[in-house]
């Protein structure tokens, strides 16, 4: 290596220390600038992950009770605490479990409250069973007329039934068609045209 290529590696080299030294010195004047913003970020990134999961785990403890609540009723459904504590740390789950408690035992005034659940689903149930209950025609006409409905073949062959039994047959029939050939409901309803309507 010559003299001269020396020279220019020296300076090459000598160029690249001026660039990181003069890096060096941008970031520090940078962090002495911000120095108070980094440390605020720094400590608000440190409190967010510590809050966040002081949050989960206090949601666990919540579900865990919630769950330990609702075992504790499915072996004694009269154990009024564990309601309470269910109620309190999971009210989506108690609703459900006092919807399926309302429609065992045949609870309309249960089922009515439940109608006006926030949990649409919950409260599309309970006007389902609440119109089941009552055997009342119309209220399960509007139920099914709702684009929202969950049960709208179940609640078309409740209906139909329930012509079925009031002797207007082609109304009847004309239900049993409206439900879906894809429905679960499908072929109890051929069952309840061919016996039911053939029958009468």
């Amino acid at each position: 290596m010559s003299i001269k290529e020396q020279v220019e590696f020296v300076k090459e080299e000598l160029t690249q220390d001026e660039k990181l030294l003069e890096g060096l010195i941008k970031v520090e004047r940078f962090y002495k600038k911000n120095r108070l913003a980094i440390l605020a970020l720094s400590i608000s990134v440190v409190i967010g992950g510590i809050g966040y999961g002081v949050m989960e785990y206090v949601k666990e403890q919540h579900l865990l009770k919630a769950n330990s609540a609702l075992i504790k009723l499915q072996s004694n459904s009269s154990d009024s605490s564990s309601l309470k504590i269910l109620k309190e740390y999971n009210p989506s789950l108690y609703e459900l479990y006092i919807l399926k408690e309302a429609t065992t035992n045949g609870d309309i005034k249960k089922l009515e409250e439940l109608v006006n659940s926030k949990d649409e689903t919950i409260s599309d149930l309970a006007k389902y069973h609440v119109a089941i209950f009552k055997n009342s025609l119309s209220q399960i006409k509007d139920y099914r007329l709702k684009s929202t409905s969950l049960l709208k073949d179940l609640a078309l062959f409740d209906e139909a039934y329930l012509l079925l039994k009031s002797g207007k047959v082609d109304e009847a029939k004309s239900r049993l068609a409206q439900i879906q050939e894809t429905s679960s409901v499908k072929p109890v309803a051929k069952m309840l045209e061919h016996y039911g309507i053939k029958g009468n």
